[in-house]
């Protein structure tokens, strides 16, 4: 009996052995990481905004030297929005290179900040298989917040430098308290003076990456990123009051700021919050209702509650600062600069994928549940926030890539000219009641820049008069028009602004 015990057992050894070769093996994460962000870039067309990048009117001021005629100077955003950073940036950097140099250096900081975050997951027990590890990857990559954000490389690259620096050193920030709350200090103060603010993103990676740290510990972070971000706007307040003469921020009139003076101010500032939230979360609706199935099913399970209950104080965290703010000055963050909203859906989703093996009591499938494990839909969510986050992505880029293509064509026409001899006038004309509307003033100022980049420099002028009516009447012939002099000795290029495209009337999704 022993000897065919013993023969069964080395049967059985000699046969496993083989067997474990011919299986095919994960592929070691040092490849599956940047294979994934490859595919990602390409697929989500974020390679075409990179390389022939669509410019934003109000990014330029970041991209063109100062006193450039037509811009505003970038130090115009720190006495109204404290955007330092991004000033010194632009006076480093920005100014002497090429609307393409900057859209690859987002890029760039953009998949190193994404290849920190997912990271960061890793080192914190989340360890799927190789299909769901390549899900979380796109799905942190293709959100659909952050993709409204790349047509300012030249303003917004800061803040994604900051945050990838910040997200790759946090691991070594953890492992002692002084060096976190060190990390902290420079890396919150840093978001508070960049655009959008990515400090928020930090504030929740950092509560992932502490596992399931005592109550008191996750709660001591929370107060020294508070004091982090207080700290930041002190510093740029006080910027604000050696270098421009007044301690604070002085908001545009635009932004219809409602300071919290009065009972009636805070009902007014209140509605705006409220409102603004409800648009944010209708149009991204997707997204929260894979949030609430994820927050659920991991409220569920005994292994995953600790880490879920400490992320998501975080996200409480986030939106009350977002609240706060609102209820303070009356003024709303765009749907586009609440980063964290994308997260709430995927870290969630991410933690269901905990690594289990020293999980002592496995969890129980509830009463007349299908069996399905966890795994399996925590994946299921992933696959649904990567590839409504591509599409998004493909959707958006591929809009305003056609923007692009369509103004670039605008203004080839327009200034053409034939060698040795000089180029004709441009003159604009636009529709009266489009002309001073919010939509209007854009789409007009983003072929101005079109023609400027045409030209080398020189900018279009508005039609006077006689052009302007002609230009009218002819509109329907052409975004381009010629105009020649009563005595036929001269003409002028006209342009017809064209209606301004879906997307630049759009609400915000994210």
């Amino acid at each position: 009996m022993h000897d065919r015990g013993h023969r069964m057992t080395t049967q059985t050894a000699t046969r496993a052995a083989p067997r474990a070769r011919i299986l095919p093996a994960a592929p070691p994460r040092r490849y599956l990481v940047p294979a994934t962000l490859a595919v990602a870039f390409l697929v989500t067309s974020a390679v075409a905004q990179a390389v022939t990048p669509f410019i934003r009117q109000d990014d330029w001021p970041f991209l063109l030297p100062d006193g450039t005629q037509g811009v505003l100077p970038p130090a115009y955003y720190n006495s109204s929005e404290g955007r330092w950073l991004n000033t010194l940036w632009w006076q480093l950097i920005g100014q002497h290179g090429t609307p393409t140099t900057a859209a690859m250096t987002y890029a760039v900081g953009y998949l190193a900040l994404v290849a920190g975050v997912w990271r960061v997951l890793h080192l914190s027990g989340v360890r799927p298989r190789p299909v769901a590890d390549v899900l979380l990857g796109v799905a942190l990559y293709a959100s659909s917040v952050w993709v409204q954000l790349v047509y300012w490389p030249g303003a917004l690259t800061p803040s994604v430098l900051v945050g990838a620096a910040a997200v790759w050193l946090l691991p070594w920030a953890v492992r002692s308290r002084a060096r976190l709350g060190l990390w902290l200090l420079v890396a919150e103060s840093a978001a508070v003076m960049t655009y959008p603010p990515v400090g928020v993103v930090l504030l929740v990676v950092t509560v992932v990456c502490l596992r399931d740290a005592p109550w008191r510990r996750v709660l001591a972070v929370v107060v020294a990123w508070v004091a982090a971000f207080a700290v930041g706007v002190g510093i740029s307040y006080t910027l604000n009051l050696v270098l421009n003469g007044h301690f604070g921020l002085e908001f545009p009139a635009w932004r219809q700021s409602n300071p919290l003076t009065s009972v009636g101010a805070l009902v007014t500032n209140t509605g705006r919050w409220l409102s603004a939230v409800g648009q944010m979360w209708s149009a991204q609706w997707w997204v929260a209702a894979v949030a609430l199935v994820a927050v659920v099913l991991g409220w569920r399970d005994a292994v995953v509650r600790p880490r879920l209950q400490r992320v998501l104080l975080a996200f409480a965290v986030a939106c009350g600062l977002d609240a706060a703010q609102t209820l303070a000055t009356g003024i709303v963050t765009e749907a586009r600069g609440q980063l964290w909203t994308w997260l709430l859906a995927v870290v969630p989703a991410a933690l269901l994928l905990l690594d289990r093996r020293g999980e002592r009591h496995p969890r129980e499938d509830a009463p007349g549940v299908r069996r399905l494990t966890t795994e399996h839909v925590a994946t299921a969510l992933l696959a649904v926030l990567a590839v409504a986050g591509v599409l998004s992505w493909r959707s958006d880029i591929g809009a305003h890539q056609a923007t692009r293509l369509q103004f670039a064509a605008i203004a080839e026409q327009a200034t053409a000219h034939a060698p040795g001899t000089d180029m004709a006038t441009v003159v604009m004309y636009q529709d009266p009641a489009l002309k001073h509307t919010r939509d209007g003033r854009l789409i007009a100022s983003t072929l101005v820049m079109a023609v400027r980049q045409q030209t080398g420099g020189i900018l279009p002028r508005w039609c006077r008069g006689d052009e302007c009516a002609e230009l009218a009447a002819r509109a329907p012939t052409g975004p381009v028009i010629r105009l020649d002099s009563p005595a036929g000795f001269s003409h002028v290029m006209g342009i017809v602004v064209p209606t301004p495209p879906l997307w630049v009337s759009a609400p915000p999704v994210g």
